[in-house]
């Protein structure tokens, strides 16, 4: 049985960590390594791990870099060290999801079919914190690579009432970073994640690297997973935070591809719709949200990338 890398990026996820443990412990493929990257957490993120193992009894390897290093550096330390253990494989996720039982088998599975498929991802529903059903957030994606343009499969679909229509398997060329399945041969032929983005809109740039380098990138519905992100209003934080990243990132990427006049016109359209979205940021948050998506278009514009400002530290 080939050893897993389960990759955990560690910021401030107490509250989260329980349920995604207990997953861990139920799943039926055991031959995996957890590395908890703890991103200087301030929320007691590091001991709750400890607590936690100490009734799921996970193989844990902990990680403690001193430093808020972004999801795409600290994922890039936990992979390193993972592949130094001789992990065949590199999970990655976010640490606010639960996963059936069988979902790492059956990522396994679907990867070993064939030496092209170099990421192999879970169909994603919201997770029952907000949903009585299971409400299907992506089934992977399609991505122009040049415009930036994401399109989501089955967004909003009920599974049952719609699981006779959805392939069991597919071939994408985009799945979400917070819950993929690479093999390390890949792995260490492109990489990982592009540093510079820190986090958010880090997975379009992968896979790129991952269409050029002649690989392929399929989803299956037998791997199932929920994620528990928090949605609501009260966290202002987590918007500002997002928002800022997912539209600054979007032009340092098209800095970095030279996509130059794919950066010009998405310029020019994201500040001429700004008032409209203004009013949507008012609906699902505050007027503030404007402001830092603005911050973080105009630092994209200005191939700022790294760290950003807005966090201390």
């Amino acid at each position: 049985m080939k050893k897993v890398g389960v990759i955990l990026v560690v910021y401030n996820q107490k509250d989260n960590l329980r349920p995604l443990y207990e997953s861990l412990c139920k799943q039926s493929y055991k031959n995996f390594t957890v590395y908890f990257i703890d991103n200087k957490s301030t929320d007691g993120s590091y001991g709750r791990s400890i607590e936690l193992n100490q009734q799921f009894n996970l193989d844990i390897k902990y990680i403690s870099p001193g430093c808020n290093m972004g999801f795409a550096k600290g994922n890039n330390i936990g992979a390193e060290e993972a592949v130094k253990d001789k992990c065949e494989y590199l999970f990655i996720l976010n640490n606010d999801i639960e996963l059936d039982e069988d979902c790492l088998k059956n990522l396994i599975e679907l990867a070993n079919q064939d030496e092209k498929t170099a990421i192999t991802s879970p169909i994603i529903f919201y997770g029952p914190m907000g949903c009585a059903e299971n409400v299907i957030q992506e089934y992977g994606s399609r991505v122009n690579f040049h415009s930036y343009h994401i399109h989501r499969n089955y967004p909003r679909k009920v599974f049952e009432k719609n699981n006779d229509k959805i392939p069991g398997t597919m071939n994408v060329n985009f799945v979400s970073g917070g819950a993929l399945l690479i093999k390390s041969s890949v792995y260490k032929k492109i990489g990982l994640w592009e540093e510079r983005y820190f986090a958010y809109g880090d997975e379009i740039d992968l896979m790129k690297r991952i269409k050029e380098a002649g690989f392929i990138v399929k989803v299956t519905k037998k791997a199932k997973l929920w994620h528990n992100h928090k949605w609501d209003k009260d966290n202002k934080w987590g918007y500002y935070f997002e928002y800022y990243m997912i539209e600054r990132n979007k032009f340092l990427y098209y800095h970095k591809c030279k996509y130059y006049f794919s950066l010009f016109f998405t310029a020019i359209g994201d500040i001429l719709k700004f008032p409209w979205r203004l009013l949507w940021f008012k609906k699902v948050c505050d007027f503030k949200l404007g402001y830092y998506y603005l911050a973080g278009l105009f630092d994209g514009l200005k191939n700022k990338g790294g760290k950003p400002d807005l966090i201390n530290d």
